[in-house]
């Protein structure tokens, strides 16, 4: 990396950090709540409660126990002051003998035995390793986060300890600077416009760093703003255009009789736009950088009804003047989108997991596939995946929990983390579309009542597919790593992919005709559109698919996932 591109990753890196600098935190400390939060893919809440650096923390700065996975993570943290020092092997030497605490609850009483700091002991019981450990085995992971790029020796030392146990993860620079160009923070979008002012102006200094003032700007004035038409000025805004629904067709006619234009301010909510800094003098308001955080669909309702404007409508405007203050905008963006009906796949939609996961597939595939994370996002790839769907495909096929994947609400509420957990990548989610296509194309082979229902059934066949193809061992590391393959085998592996998918319904259909002439002889009934949203109702399937498999697997060797990859 070139000097120029190491001070600038390293700025960005310290910029994107300082919003997680507050109460007692370390400037170490922030560097990791923001890995945490955005690497890790942790719910900020629960990034807090792992973090227990500090004197006396014995080289365990957080830690992290995932039941899912029966794996403990620890994790350290070195933040150097400027962008000229590197990351030796010394730190990593020692940061590996953590490990020993972890392998059993004998290396608990010792960890705890040891004088560590009180936020470690309190951790280490609020995650009850003890008990966890407690003939049970965990798998250890390390990882260290700096924002220094590794020296040789460093470099020499990780390669050292490929394939070891405890694996040993590091984040140098070089790895935390993809992922900080991908998910650094929204900003106001870099625009001078000046607003003539309709009404006198109510301005208020909220606190020593933020500014409010409101007023009313005539709607001809407000759809000159630019970025209009192309979106831009709504970046921050959690949803784009919604189409024809019935409060926008209601907003429209009201917009067309200019009767009503003198009374739009007393109906209507308004606008909310952030600003770095707001001039009022001589009768208009300059906003130095300005984005559309709130009122999307009424600006663009406006705006596509321009023709029929008079200075008679007048909107209310709200401008929230942040300086240089721009840890403010995701709260901000994310309260005024709040007190409206917006889903929380809306409020998902503006945070670095979602932009980081639209940046990959775009980076990766995005000649092919879009993945759209926004309602009214309009995309120019030839298909698009949106993150609604994708979280369903997800829970089906890598979570394993078909009979949750209707649920759409929790998938971006209780269950997002768990979702967009930090091994989906935008390359899953390639993989997750043609697997879904795939199905889909094949739905007439299900029985005409599993048909009419595809939208459900389609999770546990998702489900069923994945189980399939993963007891193949080149089917598991396909699953896990699919880049290998992609792009260059897609075609065949598709094909492969495709009678498997065949083999899958086959045996829904004959599971289901089974069940229905075990219940008709036992005088009960049996309805698979019911046993397939839960999880007593998949199981016994699954036993029957992964049967199926190996006793064809037996007869036919050449039968399954037996693509080799490219890399």
């Amino acid at each position: 990396m070139p000097l120029a591109s190491q001070q600038q990753g390293f700025d960005l890196i310290e910029d994107e950090s300082r919003r997680y600098l507050v109460g007692n935190r370390t400037a170490s400390t922030a560097l990791l709540a923001w890995f945490l939060e955005t690497v890790w893919r942790m719910e900020p809440e629960d990034a807090s409660n792992a973090i227990c650096d500090g004197g006396g923390d014995k080289g365990i700065d957080a830690l992290d126990a995932n039941e899912d996975l029966m794996e403990i993570t620890a994790f350290q943290a070195k933040r150097r002051a400027g962008s000229s020092t590197t990351q030796g092997d010394a730190d990593l030497r020692t940061f590996v003998g953590v490990a020993t605490y972890f392998v059993d609850e004998g290396g608990i009483d010792a960890l705890l035995a040891s004088s560590p700091n009180e936020e470690v002991r309190r951790l280490v019981e609020r995650l009850e390793l003890r008990q966890k450990l407690a003939g049970r085995k965990y798998t250890v992971r390390l990882v260290f986060v700096t924002n220094a790029l590794l020296d040789p020796a460093g470099h020499d030392y990780v390669t050292s300890r490929t394939d070891q146990d405890p694996a040993l993860e590091v984040w140098d620079r070089s790895r935390l600077i993809g992922v900080a160009e991908r998910t650094q923070s929204l900003a106001v979008q870099p625009l001078q416009v000046h607003l003539p002012l309709a009404s006198a102006v109510i301005e208020e200094q909220l606190d020593n760093r933020t500014r409010l003032a409101v007023t009313l700007v005539s709607a001809p004035e407000l759809v000159r703003l630019p970025g209009i038409d192309d979106l831009s000025i709504f970046e921050l805004n959690v949803r784009l255009g919604l189409g024809k629904t019935r409060i926008n067709k209601e907003l429209a006619a009201t917009i067309v009789k200019s009767i009503e234009h003198p009374l739009f301010p007393a109906y209507h909510n308004g606008l909310t736009l952030l600003t770095r800094k707001a001039t009022i003098e001589d009768g208009e308001i300059t906003l130095d950088g300005v984005s559309v955080v709130n009122g999307c669909q009424s600006l663009l309702a406006l705006y596509n009804n321009r023709t029929h404007l008079t200075p008679d409508l007048r909107v209310l405007v709200k401008v929230v003047e942040l300086g240089e203050s721009l840890d403010l905008v995701d709260s901000i963006t994310y309260r005024t989108n709040n007190q409206n009906p917006v889903n929380t796949r809306d409020l998902r939609s503006t945070d670095p997991i979602q932009r980081d996961l639209q940046t990959q597939v775009q980076v990766h595939y995005g000649n092919e596939l879009g993945y759209a994370i926004r309602n009214g996002e309009t995309l120019t790839t030839p298909h698009t995946l949106d993150n609604a769907t994708a979280a369903q495909l997800a829970m089906a096929v890598y979570l394993h929990e078909p009979w949750n994947a209707v649920r759409k609400v929790r998938l971006f509420d209780e269950e997002y983390h768990r979702v967009f957990g930090r091994n989906l990548d935008g390359h899953r989610l390639y993989l997750l579309f043609h697997l879904n296509n795939e199905v889909v194309a094949k739905k007439s082979r299900l029985r005409g009542d599993l048909e009419a229902s595809f939208a459900s059934v389609r999770f546990t066949v998702l489900h069923l597919l994945g189980l399939l193809i993963g007891t193949f061992p080149e089917g598991e590391q396909f699953l896990a790593t699919p880049q290998r393959w992609f792009p260059e085998k897609k075609q065949e592996v598709l094909d492969v992919v495709g009678e498997l998918v065949d083999e899958v319904i086959d045996s829904v259909n004959f599971y289901v005709e089974s069940k229905e002439e075990e219940a008709s002889d036992s005088g009960t009934t049996f309805d698979p559109k019911v046993a397939f949203k839960s999880k007593s109702g998949v199981q016994p399937l699954e036993r029957d698919v992964l049967q199926m498999s190996r006793r064809t697997s037996r007869r036919d060797p050449s039968y399954g996932f037996h693509v080799a990859p490219v890399r």
